[in-house]
């Protein structure tokens, strides 16, 4: 490749605001972690010019830069990250990159095959590949604050798309800044980015910034700096251009030029291209075949000039920045530049270009820059669908594809099958690749497009095919439905495990029965599972699969121990260690179950640390981020336990920012709303048992989190703003009457929570309904926290100051959830402050300071009513400070003072009532005040407190 002139100085006019707020998030990056900018704005609205003008003025900064590029309207996977790590590598050399990485080092191997060998495409690689790039970003930071570009978002790939969320989450405190860039009007309503830009937005540290077009005092400016054109001709090109950047420049060239200013900005880009010789014409079109960037060597592969012509054209298309160069290529000067030379194109040259292309890289595989995917895109643009076909399969069947990179060519497989000769020569039948494109649709997480797939496959599935074949299929489906959490599953995996049944032992049947057993014992039905597991065991030791067999070992212990046997089920989850180390999925899978255990054991600091344990194992494999996610509840739960509230909800704030799979957001909600409750956030427990309805009615196939929701719902019922003590019976009754497949540790706190309705109870039921909880406590099965709840249970039934006090000093109990010693101590105090005042006030005072000491507000407040109901200490002294307000709640209470019902708030708030009557409860315990038209009062005289709120 010859010297060429330096690349020209974008011109920026008319953006200083844009410029400055881009600068002020560099600056909270450098001082406050990580930040993420999408600059959104459509075609020649500047947003290249201005993120060039921007890295430019920053003094002490790195700056990588990659951009997405399409393939006849497909994202090439990992185009833009491929070229940011190209660029640290030429920078800082190969080593230093893959040390960088961490543990997972070897999974860049997916991204840049010359770095690394290719690692496999299963899911755990995916994650670790989204770690290692992660740690090189932060790495590269510690040398220096490190700026990235993405350009083109809309052109990319689902691959990018996810990195670039996982990045948005993950990286934290590095002084990092990531720019990504997008045409708004390429984002058609159902366009697969927008949920993803929807989910970015939502994350931590992310801005949008949007560029619309320029004013007329921009516009001349523009003009201005063009050149030094005539009079009127700024007011003229203002309106012709409606004030795009790129429009006005070109418009303005023409005027400086002397030449009649063409109409639209395809005639101006036009007009550019064919100043040009027609030898430089005719080495842009074969570009343009090639996509908005490109090598030299490719390029001088494809061409038939000689080098020397060839150099001399290029070098003329610099000169009229039409393309601009880098290291080793080209790109165009703007995407509307490429697409304005490749429109031009002729259909026959169009796909002879493609066929020149096509017929290099298959000669050259070298000059490939995505690994085989451009060859495949040139073939089907050659119209070459049989060598297309043959292609496109064979680099999804590749194991350094990307999983989505697969899927999409799997997919695009499938598309031409009818147009292919002989297609089942090369493929097997049409239902294998959908059963390819299944499994690659799993590994990719994309759980819906997998259901899709495996049913499509097993609607094509003859009758007589091998038994395996219909079992892999349906074992495909039914990893699915447990994935989106939906029922089934069981069923589907049972019958995979029945056309196996008098075969040898297959990896198959091990594969079915294992995860027929795990699903079994999400369902509750654990007897099953344990029968179940046993056979996965002997299936997994005869084919010699120690990681199946460690997975089904961890079911077999889950399950004994959710029949009460958790001595054995702990020895047998101690002994399934070694076996589930064999694969990165199971290894992880025994962490999450081994302190998820250890915690209904009531073992905490044993959870907690082996929760930890489990994060610090996924970080050796490269996996903290993503495979450590789903630690981070398991964790956060023995630390509220403990009363660590504070630490805890650090941690699961953190865990729902890393985006986690679909049940495990549903846990760490779940654990949000336990904070929730015991901070006195009420709204925010309600809020969560809305969106989970669905699961607390028992609609969900994974009975622990109706048990967790339910829990939450009688607690709520029972110290929430509105006691409702016949709420809380009958949610505990609704499982206490069918306790099938809950844990027993869930049950006894149930019944604690029953017995606690039945104290606050004074209809006419309650003696039979005393009777009836008797009966189901007698049925719970053996469970080691048993000490801990059967005293609170009878404390509760008897309700009297000496059980109380017994229950208070029980040493169980006080090993119990932290929680209960100041709930103890404030029902003591309760049945003291009416015969003992005297008594009752050092047991309320030792509670609060308890209470206080864990963070849990909402007994603090329980006790403060306690206290100032029997006259003991200084009154409770409410501040009327604006701060003690929600946001939401300075809303209602404007609501309120302009005298709203509380269904009128919920209409116009677009709440449920019952949410809008939380959220006013809260704001009189919070003012101080008795009534409502007391606080529509005080809303009056102080405005202050309803701050930016307003009544709609």
């Amino acid at each position: 490749m010859s010297a060429v002139p330096p690349r020209p100085v974008p011109l920026l006019v008319g953006r200083s605001a844009q410029l400055d707020e881009l600068r002020r998030t560099w600056s909270s990056a450098l001082t406050d972690g990580a930040r993420l900018t999408l600059v959104a704005g459509e075609a020649g609205m500047g947003k290249t010019t201005l993120v060039a003008a921007f890295a430019e003025s920053l003094d002490d900064a790195e700056v990588v830069t990659g951009q997405c590029v399409a393939f006849a309207g497909e994202g090439m996977p990992y185009a833009a990250v491929a070229q940011l790590l190209r660029d640290l590598v030429r920078r800082h050399g190969q080593d230093q990159v893959i040390g960088w990485a961490g543990a997972g080092w070897a999974s860049l191997g997916t991204v840049l095959p010359g770095l690394t060998a290719a690692p496999g495409s299963a899911d755990v690689e995916r994650l670790r590949l989204y770690e290692a790039i992660t740690l090189v970003l932060e790495e590269a930071a510690r040398r220096r604050p490190l700026l990235v570009v993405v350009e083109d978002l809309h052109w990319g790939d689902q691959s990018t798309w996810h990195l670039l969320r996982f990045l948005g989450a993950a990286l934290t405190d590095a002084p990092v800044m990531i720019l990504a860039t997008y045409r708004e009007e390429e984002l058609h309503r159902r366009h697969p980015l927008r949920p993803v830009l929807a989910e970015l937005l939502r994350q931590r540290g992310t801005a949008r910034l949007d560029l619309g077009p320029l004013d007329a005092a921009g516009t001349a400016d523009l003009v201005a700096a063009v050149g030094s054109p005539p009079p009127g001709v700024a007011t003229a090109i203002y309106r012709r251009s409606d004030g795009v950047p790129y429009f006005v420049e070109e418009l303005a060239r023409a005027a400086a030029d002397g030449v009649t200013m063409p109409g639209t900005l395809r005639d101006a880009l036009l007009g550019r291209v064919r100043a040009l010789s027609e030898e430089a014409q005719h080495v842009l079109r074969t570009a343009a075949a090639a996509g908005t960037q490109f090598e030299h060597e490719l390029l001088a592969a494809v061409s038939d000039l000689p080098a020397p012509a060839l150099d001399a054209a290029l070098r003329e298309a610099v000169d009229a920045v039409v393309l601009v160069p880098d290291d080793t290529g080209y790109r165009f000067r703007h995407a509307l530049l490429h697409e304005v030379v490749q429109d031009d194109l002729l259909p026959g040259e169009h796909t002879r270009l493609h066929a020149r292309y096509a017929a290099v890289l298959a000669g050259r595989p070298e000059l490939s820059a995505a690994r085989g995917h451009d060859l495949v895109h040139h073939l089907f643009a050659a119209h070459r669908l049989d060598e297309a076909f043959r292609a496109a399969l064979a680099r999804a069947e590749d194991r350094a594809t990307a999983p989505h990179e697969a899927l999409a060519l799997y997919e695009r497989a499938l598309e031409v099958w009818d147009l292919v000769r002989e297609p089942a020569a090369v493929a097997g039948d049409h239902a294998v690749v959908l059963e390819r494109a299944a499994r690659a649709a799993v590994w990719a997480g994309e759980a819906e497009r997998a259901l899709a797939l495996a049913d499509a496959a097993l609607r094509e599935t003859p009758a007589d095919a091998e038994p395996e074949v219909r079992a892999y299929r349906l074992v495909i489906r039914g990893r699915a439905l447990g994935n989106l959490m939906r029922p089934g599953g069981p069923e589907v995996l049972a019958e995979a495990v029945a056309l196996t049944h008098d075969r040898p032992a297959t990896r198959e049947r091990a594969m079915a029965l294992e995860l027929l057993a795990a699903q079994l014992a999400l369902a509750g039905r654990h007897r099953e599972a344990i029968a179940v597991a046993e056979e996965a065991i002997a299936v997994a030791t005869a084919i010699d699969d120690p990681a199946y067999r460690g997975s089904a070992r961890n079911t077999r212990a889950m399950a004994l121990c959710a029949l009460g046997d958790e001595e054995a089920g702990l020895v047998e989850l101690a002994a399934a260690r070694a076996d589930s180390a064999a694969r990165s999925r199971i290894a992880m899978r025994y962490w999450i179950n081994w302190s998820n255990q250890l915690n209904l054991a009531g073992r905490f600091r044993e959870a907690k640390e082996a929760a930890l344990a489990g994060v610090e194992m996924n970080r050796v494999q490269g996996l903290e981020r993503s495979g450590g996610v789903m630690l981070y509840g398991n964790a956060a739960e023995p630390m509220i336990a403990l009363g660590e509230l504070a630490a805890a909800e650090r941690m699961v704030d953190r865990a729902i920012e890393l985006v986690p799979p679909q049940n495990y957001v549903l846990h760490l909600r779940i654990l949000k709303a336990w904070l929730a409750l015991w901070h006195d956030r009420p709204e925010e427990v309600e809020q969560t048992l809305a969106d989970f309805a669905s699961v607390v009615e028992g609609h969900s196939p994974q009975t622990q989190f109706q048990g967790e929701l339910t829990l939450l719902t009688a607690w709520l019922a029972l110290l929430g703003p509105q006691p409702d003590p016949g709420r809380a019976w009958d949610a505990t009754q609704r499982i206490l009457c069918a306790p099938g497949g809950h844990a027993p540790n869930r049950l006894w706190q149930l019944t604690h929570l029953a017995a606690a309705a039945l104290r606050r109870r004074t209809d006419d039921a309650v003696p039979a309904d005393r009777a009836l909880l008797a009966g189901q406590v007698a049925q719970i099965p053996t469970a080691l926290v048993r000490p801990t709840w059967a005293p609170m249970v009878a404390a509760e039934l008897a309700d009297d100051a000496a059980t109380w006090r017994a229950t208070l000093a029980d040493p169980a109990v006080l090993a119990g959830p932290a929680v209960l010693r100041p709930y103890a101590g404030l029902q003591l105090a309760r049945c003291l402050a009416g015969e003992d005042r005297a008594g009752a006030e050092p047991v309320l005072a030792a509670a609060r300071r308890e209470a206080e000491r864990i963070g849990a507000r909402l007994l603090t407040r329980h006790l403060d009513d306690v206290a100032q109901r029997a006259g003991l200490g200084a009154p409770r002294r409410r501040s009327a400070d604006p701060a003690a307000l929600t946001a939401r709640e300075r809303e209602v209470l404007a609501l309120v003072a302009a005298g709203r019902s509380n269904g009128e708030i919920a209409a116009e708030l677009f709440i449920s009532t019952k949410t809008a009557s939380v959220h006013v409860s809260n704001i009189l315990a919070k003012l101080g005040v008795p009534t409502r038209v007391a606080a529509a009062a005080l809303a009056h005289r102080r405005p202050d407190l309803l701050a930016e709120a307003a009544v709609r």
